[in-house]
């Protein structure tokens, strides 16, 4: 396995690339949903979604092709509850086939972010990948608490810092930084807790009605 893309390396790499070789390559993700916007979504507290990643790359400066990537989830905000947590990271069809954890264990809470590198690496003998995509990375399936607050908007992205920057690599070791992605979470009460609140405004509505009424015929006595 190419286990290239160790965090000091990474960092390094990032760092070396940030300062004199940003103005070249780029790396981006692209996540899509399936439904409505492609970086967002609408959920109730218990429930899960699954999203696709691909990434998109221009070579350049210190990065000659793509031959791996290393990255990690995190909440971006707020800053508390974490509320998500990975339970899923299916990379099947995907380039990057040579997992960096290949035994993950699940869930993978964000905590804000999750403890093990989701990425990998295009396998021994197969050609690096040039410019362009977007190329296939795996979708990855959230899980909401069921303690999550009911309302409210939460944003996760990948890692931006430290030894869980998310990086692309060459078949040189070249490392570089995968820009920040966002996918923002809106949080609704479950049906039935709208469905309960509606019904105590009919109940308390005709309560008032009838109040009203008893009152005029009494007035009319």
């Amino acid at each position: 396995m190419k286990k290239h893309l160790l965090a000091a390396v990474a960092v390094v790499g990032c760092l070396f690339g940030a300062m004199s070789m940003a103005s070249a390559q780029t790396a981006n993700f692209v996540y899509n949903d399936g439904s409505g916007a492609p970086d967002a979504g609408t959920y109730t507290p218990g429930s899960s979604f699954t999203f696709s990643i691909n990434l998109v790359f221009t070579s350049g400066g210190s990065i000659t092709n793509l031959d791996g990537l290393s990255y990690w989830f995190q909440q971006k905000s707020p800053g508390s509850p974490f509320i998500a947590s990975i339970t899923l990271r299916d990379a099947t069809g995907s380039p990057f086939s040579d997992l960096q954890t290949p035994g993950l264990t699940y869930p993978q809470n964000l905590n804000p972010s999750n403890a093990n590198d989701l990425g990998g690496a295009v396998p021994t003998g197969n050609s690096p990948l040039g410019s362009g995509g977007p190329y296939f990375v795996a979708n990855i399936t959230i899980q909401i608490s069921g303690a999550a607050p009911n309302t409210g908007t939460f944003v996760l992205d990948d890692t931006l810092t430290g030894g869980k920057t998310s990086v692309i690599s060459d078949s040189l070791g070249n490392t570089f930084a995968i820009a920040e992605a966002d996918y923002t979470i809106t949080m609704i009460p479950e049906p039935g807790t709208w469905a309960a609140a509606v019904l105590s405004i009919l109940a308390l509505l005709y309560s008032q009605r009838r109040r009203f009424a008893l009152r005029r015929k009494l007035a009319v006595i």
